[in-house]
């Protein structure tokens, strides 16, 4: 079985192609182009990291402050029927805490990834 017709390195050696018809090689001749390398596909934009943290500190850091606002404006009464206004308990201090520190995580991770891009 015979190579299709097609421009093919000469058989003589020489820095040139030659045409092979199929059966046998022809007269044309044309000087050697190396093959082009396959051009690469753009690279897509590089995502900025850490931004998701970020977002998810500061939505837990405002679900903790609004929960302080909401257990302010409670009033109760305790065990010996007065009447006394609420306010925020530890675990709105904590919700608050865990938004802050996801915050400075993501702004942290920022940080390397600009470091890492230089």
């Amino acid at each position: 079985m015979s190579n299709p017709a097609g421009w093919y390195p000469d058989p003589s050696n020489a820095p040139q192609t030659r045409y092979w018809d199929g059966a046998a090689w022809s007269n044309d001749v044309r000087p050697f182009a190396p093959p082009e390398a396959p051009q690469s596909a753009p690279e897509a934009p590089r995502k900025r990291r850490g931004n998701s943290w970020i977002l998810a500190g500061c939505l837990i850091a405002t679900i903790g402050i609004a929960l302080g606002f909401m257990a302010a404006a409670t009033t109760h009464v305790d065990a010996y029927g007065n009447t006394t206004q609420g306010g925020p308990t530890l675990a709105t201090f904590l919700v608050i805490g865990l938004g802050l520190a996801l915050v400075i995580v993501g702004f942290c991770i920022r940080l390397l990834a600009a470091v890492e891009k230089r």
